[in-house]
């Protein structure tokens, strides 16, 4: 099956799931999980930290298809989200919240205020920016409960994606003309300054020099020294949380795309070269499958096959296809782009893609959220979704994956 028809295919289920969201849920719920017992959504408020993915998945699924009523949808949704970056004080996830939502609205409208809710999500999250750490504080107000009980800045791999937010909004605040209503004189220097440093701590704290990554590491505050390195969604400390090593593919890979940085591409290359390792070395029946276990070196649990996670799966995909689009012509941009095209072609399966006539809310099922504290286990989770409508449009702009036929 050619991978344009593994899109139509994907297309059409999240057409069935997301109208029935739509016509379910009123424009301030924001879905995060589906439940166990009966495959419907569960939902927070505006500000959790996944509260921009629902409206994505309304905005991917109208970049693949074109139609005005998922735009409209996604604006009704976004509605809640705005006005809110200056208040929620406690939060650092402005780029999962902003980047699906507003930032894709002015894609499409090119409206001065998506502009502005967008640039004002990119100044909140710079507001985290610690100099002495040279990294943005991503966790604070909560501490797992493995932290150390010293005077601590944590760090968390998840971050990668948000830093998309400053890339954006550096490339951006050029066209507002108000820099006055910035508290930073030079933002689009310096939102660009932070994410490029922060990925640089990144690249040498969090990622083993096998490739591997560690989910947590605590920094001295005012010195930047590293207190300690360790996981928290993850088996154990010296394991790889497939999540966490998907945050780094996909990560790494979008930056290296959004500043041409050498350094980067190497960083995404060697953790995607990990991961594809790892997918290699697990253990039978997972073997030879594309959508990993919760955690690489956790043992396998035959009840629950695994459990897998359907959501580092569908942001590795995203990040291999950066990687193949970085590197055409060349044997590891093809070996990227066969394993790109294997995991969204695994992942529209049935084992993992719910039909159109299957009580589930979700697109994909068979995710795991926090497994340490059984939090979310065998689900469809809401970014699981957001990232696989995303890899299938990123598929869907590259010829050489478009055309792909295995």
């Amino acid at each position: 099956m050619s991978m344009e028809a593994v899109i139509a295919r994907v297309i059409a289920v999240a057409e069935n799931k997301l109208a029935a969201s739509t016509q379910k849920l009123a424009p301030n719920q924001y879905p995060t999980a589906t439940l166990p017992h009966n495959g419907q959504w569960m939902f927070n408020n505006a500000g959790h930290w996944t509260s921009g993915f629902f409206v994505g998945c309304l905005w991917q699924l109208h970049a693949l298809t074109g139609k005005p009523e998922w735009a409209a949808a996604a604006q009704r949704w976004q509605e809640g989200l705005a006005d809110k970056q200056r208040t929620w004080q406690s939060q650092h996830d402005f780029g999962f919240i902003y980047l699906p939502s507003y930032a894709a609205s002015y894609a499409v409208t090119q409206s001065a205020s998506d502009l502005r809710q967008a640039l004002a999500a990119a100044e909140a999250l710079a507001w985290n920016w610690n100099p002495a750490t040279r990294s943005l504080r991503t966790f604070e107000g909560w501490e797992p409960v493995q932290a150390s009980k010293a005077y601590k800045q944590i760090v968390i791999i998840d971050f990668m994606m948000n830093l998309q937010m400053l890339v954006w909004g550096s490339k951006h605040v050029k066209h507002w003309g108000a820099y006055q209503s910035f508290v930073d004189r030079q933002p689009e220097q310096d939102w660009m300054h932070m994410a490029v440093e922060h990925a640089r701590q990144v690249a040498a704290n969090h990622v083993r020099p096998d490739g591997s990554t560690y989910h947590i590491v605590e920094y001295h505050p005012d010195n930047g020294a590293v207190i300690r390195r360790y996981q928290y969604q993850g088996y154990k400390d010296n394991s790889t949380w497939a999540r966490g090593q998907s945050w780094a593919v996909a990560g790494f890979s979008i930056l290296h795309a959004e500043t041409g940085l050498p350094e980067f591409l190497e960083v995404a290359k060697r953790t995607a070269d990990r991961w594809l390792q790892m997918l290699s070395e697990q253990e039978d029946p997972a073997k030879g499958s594309y959508v990993p276990k919760w955690d690489f070196n956790a043992p396998y649990d035959p009840a629950n096959d695994g459990p897998r996670d359907t959501s580092s799966a569908a942001i590795t995909a995203l990040g291999l296809l950066h990687l193949a689009e970085a590197l055409p012509g060349t044997e590891c941009g093809q070996r990227y782009l066969c394993a790109a095209v294997n995991t969204l072609r695994a992942l529209a399966s049935p084992k993992y893609m719910a039909s159109p006539d299957e009580p589930h809310a979700a697109v994909l099922k068979h995710a795991t959220g926090n497994l340490p504290d059984n939090d979310k286990i065998d689900v469809g989770l809401v970014y699981a979704d957001y990232y696989y409508l995303q890899a299938l449009k990123k598929c869907q702009d590259m010829e050489a994956c478009r055309s792909y036929s295995l």
